[in-house]
Formats: C-alpha cells, sequence, structure tokens
C-alpha cells in the first residue's frame, strides 16, 4: 500500500475536480461473451460464479486505477483488492456477504472462496472484514438478464469502492453474452480506464 501525494500526482486536476462533487460515481454495462469460460468450467468442474469473479478481479488488479482507495482524507494504492460477494444461505432465500482474499490460481480461489463462505455459515455479514478498504463489492443476478442496474449505498463521497454485478446469460448466434456492470469513483477511474479494463477481460475470457 503507498500513499499518493496530490500535489504532485499527474492525476491532480481530474482528482480534485471529481473528489467533491454530489454524486462522483457513475455505473456501465457491457456485454461480454462468456461462452469459453462457460466451457472451460463445466469441463474442470469448477463454479461460473466464483470462476468470473476471478477473472474479474486478476483484470483489475492488473491496474492501477482501480487499486485506488480513500483513507480518512487521504488516498492510497493498494497492492492488491479483494473480494467482498454475496452468496446464497442454503436452503433459504436469503443471501450472506463473504470477504475473501484473492489469489492469482484459478482453481485455488475457487477453494479458498467456498471454504470461507462455507465457516461463515449463515451468518449475514463479517462487519469487522468490511472495515477493510482494499475490496471489491461484487454480486450476480442469476435469474434473468438486464440492460441497466443500479446499487444500494450511502451517499459517501469518499466511497471509492468499485461495485461489480453480472445477470443471466442469454444466447446470440450459439454464443453465451452476459450483462456485466460496474460502479467506480470518478476521482480515480474515467472512461478510458474503464474501456481498458472491459476489453482486458475480455481478452482473457476469449483466451480460456
Amino acid at each position: 500500500m503507498k500513499k499518493i501525494n496530490i500535489d504532485t500526482w499527474d492525476r491532480k486536476d481530474t482528482f480534485k475536480f471529481y473528489e467533491h462533487v454530489d454524486m462522483p460515481r457513475y455505473l456501465m454495462t457491457f456485454d461480454l461473451d462468456v461462452t469459453n469460460l462457460y466451457d472451460f468450467v463445466k469441463k474442470h468442474e469448477l463454479s461460473f460464479y466464483l470462476s468470473f469473479m476471478h477473472q474479474a478481479l486478476f483484470v483489475m488488479n492488473e491496474l492501477e486505477a482501480f487499486r485506488y482507495r480513500f483513507i480518512d482524507n487521504d488516498v492510497y494504492l493498494f497492492d492488491c483488492v479483494h473480494p467482498s460477494f454475496t452468496d446464497m444461505i442454503e436452503n433459504t432465500t436469503r443471501f450472506k456477504i463473504v470477504t475473501c482474499d484473492f489469489c492469482e490460481n484459478l482453481r485455488t480461489f475457487n477453494l479458498l472462496a467456498k471454504e470461507k463462505s462455507k465457516s461463515q455459515g449463515d451468518t449475514f455479514i463479517d462487519m469487522k472484514a468490511e472495515e477493510r478498504q482494499d475490496l471489491v463489492y461484487i454480486t450476480t443476478f442469476p435469474w434473468a438478464t438486464y440492460t441497466q442496474v443500479s446499487h444500494a449505498h450511502n451517499l459517501n463521497k469518499k466511497d471509492a469502492i468499485p461495485k461489480l454485478v453480472w445477470g443471466k446469460f442469454k444466447l446470440d448466434n450459439h454464443r453465451k453474452i452476459m450483462p456485466f456492470s460496474i460502479e467506480v469513483h470518478h476521482a480515480f477511474i474515467d472512461g478510458y480506464h474503464l474501456g481498458t479494463y472491459i476489453n482486458k477481460l475480455q481478452e482473457r475470457l476469449n483466451q480460456l
């Protein structure tokens, strides 16, 4: 983790412009081709949810813009960001929020995330774990496809934690196309960064 000197930061002017606007967060939705990922996880008996989560986080950790966070009145760049994700509580219609560490190996991440969810039982949330700033909030809406989405959140101008959600994929010319939405803080992430992220994520999915 590294503290950023705002005065010498090449992003200073953009940061200052968006730091204090009333609604500095914005959200965009993209279509992703997840055909290769779907085939891969079926072949290797992995969770599609956790495997896509891993791919999304892997690319995010490659890009500096997505690892900036506010801590008090300062800005820090984290070395790595980790998932805080929703998971259904077994034999109920309720969900819980699970926080675990990211790791680069896909299979290992699947195992660690499943174990963390299992060990949490039916506890809704670990509030101490949620105090971390090196998180990415993640959920899924697997019951239907969608074209737009919004998130519940406090009106905190310094909440820079990205929020990810994806829905049910649909078939298009025998390809599985899935809606994927990402909400970010404009003080750190511009359209260029989002475009870079989504293109790199699609490239990674294509290589599976």
